[in-house]
C-alpha cells in the first residue's frame, strides 16, 4: 500500500478513534460534574452522556442529503470542527444549560463522522481489503478507548474541566482529513437512503441494533450489580470493566482469521459468543463467571463491528456506501439510546425487580438473532446454488 493510501486509511481510522472519545472522554469526570452542578436535575446530568447519541439519530435523517451536496472531505472537516469545538467548549461551561448546548454541538459532529467512518471503507477499498480493514477499525477504536480512559482519568484527578482537553484529538484528525481525504461528492441518485438500501442491509442493521442494546445493558448495569453483591469494591470495579474492551481489542487483531476459518458462519459466532457472555453475567455471586462473561461478550462485540459493517457494505453498490453507513449508524445509536429505556420500561410494566433483567432480556434477543441468522445464511446459500 503506497504512502498516501496508508495515510488516507489512517485518516479514515482516526474518525472511528475520535468517535470512541465521545462517551469515554468525559465518563471519569461525570460524578464531579454532577457535584459541580448540584442544583441541576438528574435527567440533564444523564443527558451529558446520552445527548450525542440522540443527535446521531437526528443527523441520520439529513445526512444523505448533505452527502449529495458536500464532499467527503468537506463533511469530515465539518464533523470534526463541530466535534472539537463542542468538546473543548465543555471545559469552560459554568451552567448545565451551556454544557447541554456543547453536547448538542459535539453530537451533531459525531452524527456526521459516524456514517463516514463506516461508509468510506466500502467506497475507497475493494471487498477483500474491507474485510481486513473493519478488523483494524475495531483494534484502533479499542486502543483509543483505553488510552482515552487513562488520560481522562488522570486529567479528572486535576480538574473536571481538564478532562475536555481530550477533544484536542480532533485537531490532528482535521489535518489528516484535509490532506488525504479527496473532495469526492456522491451526487448520484443511488446516494440516498431508500427502501432498496434498507432491504439489503436490514439483517445486518438489526444485528448491530441488538448487539449495542446488549452492550449498553452491560455498561449501564455491570458496576452496580457486582458492587451490590460484594464481588468487587468500588475502587476496583474500574479494573474489571476494561476486560471487555481488551477482549474486543484482541479479537479485532484476529478478526481476519475468524473470517477465513469460519467464513459466513462468523456471523453465527457473534450470537453464540454473545449468548455465552450474557449467561456468564447472569450467574449470581461468581466474579469468575462475570469476567468470562465480559470476555465472551467483548469477543462478540468485536466480531459484530468487524463483520456486520463489512457485510452491509459489500451488499450494496459503491455509490450507496454512505447510505449504508447512515443506516448502520442509526441502528447502532438507536440501540445505545433505547437500551436503558427498554429494560426499565419492561421491568416497570411487568413489575420485575430482578437487577439482572437487562442481561436476561439481552440474552433472549441474542438467542433469537442466532436463529434469525441461521435462517438468513441458509437462504443466501440456497439462492447462490
Amino acid at each position: 500500500m503506497e504512502k498516501n493510501k496508508k495515510l488516507q486509511l489512517f485518516a479514515i481510522l482516526s474518525l472511528s478513534m475520535a468517535n470512541a472519545f465521545v462517551g469515554t472522554g468525559i465518563s471519569p469526570a461525570l460524578e464531579t460534574i454532577r457535584s459541580n452542578f448540584a442544583d441541576a436535575p438528574d435527567l440533564l446530568i444523564q443527558m451529558i452522556v446520552s445527548l450525542p447519541s440522540l443527535m446521531v439519530i437526528a443527523v441520520s435523517f439529513v445526512f444523505s442529503a448533505m452527502s449529495r451536496r458536500i464532499s467527503m472531505r468537506g463533511l469530515c472537516l465539518m464533523g470534526l470542527g463541530l466535534y472539537t469545538a463542542g468538546g473543548l467548549l465543555g471545559g469552560i461551561c459554568n451552567s448545565i444549560i451551556t454544557m447541554i448546548i456543547t453536547r448538542v454541538i459535539i453530537g451533531i459532529g459525531y452524527g456526521i463522522l459516524m456514517p463516514l467512518s463506516i461508509g468510506m471503507l466500502p467506497y475507497f477499498y475493494e471487498v477483500d481489503e474491507q474485510q481486513k480493514l473493519n478488523g483494524k477499525v475495531v483494534i484502533w477504536s479499542s486502543i483509543a478507548s483505553i488510552i482515552c480512559m487513562m488520560i481522562a482519568g488522570y486529567l479528572a484527578s486535576i480538574s473536571w474541566r481538564m478532562v475536555f482537553l481530550v477533544y484536542l484529538f480532533g485537531i490532528p484528525c482535521i489535518v489528516l482529513c484535509w490532506k488525504y481525504i479527496p473532495p469526492v461528492t456522491l451526487s448520484a441518485g443511488g446516494n440516498q437512503v431508500s427502501v432498496s438500501v434498507i432491504k439489503k442491509v436490514s439483517t445486518y442493521a438489526i444485528g448491530i441494533f441488538v448487539i449495542f442494546v446488549s452492550y449498553f445493558a452491560i455498561l449501564n448495569n455491570f458496576s452496580g450489580i457486582v458492587i451490590n453483591e460484594g464481588l468487587v469494591s468500588e475502587a476496583n470495579v474500574g479494573m474489571i470493566m476494561p476486560i471487555m474492551t481488551i477482549a474486543s481489542l484482541v479479537t479485532g487483531q484476529y478478526a481476519e482469521w475468524f473470517k477465513k476459518k469460519f467464513k459466513k458462519n462468523t456471523m453465527l459466532l457473534i450470537w453464540i459468543f454473545g449468548s455465552i457472555g450474557l449467561l456468564g453475567l447472569i450467574i449470581k455471586g461468581s466474579l469468575l463467571c462475570s469476567i468470562l462473561g465480559l470476555i465472551f461478550f467483548g469477543t462478540a462485540l468485536a466480531l459484530a463491528a468487524a463483520t456486520l459493517n463489512a457485510e452491509a457494505g459489500v451488499s450494496c453498490k459503491k455509490e450507496e456506501s454512505l447510505c449504508v453507513g447512515t443506516v448502520m449508524m442509526f441502528m447502532r445509536s438507536f440501540g445505545q439510546f433505547i437500551s436503558p429505556v427498554l429494560f426499565t420500561g419492561i421491568g416497570t410494566a411487568l413489575a420485575i425487580e430482578n437487577i439482572r433483567l437487562p442481561y436476561v432480556g439481552s440474552l433472549i434477543m441474542c438467542v433469537v438473532m442466532l436463529f434469525v441468522y441461521c435462517i438468513f445464511l441458509k437462504a443466501k446459500k440456497t439462492i447462490k446454488e
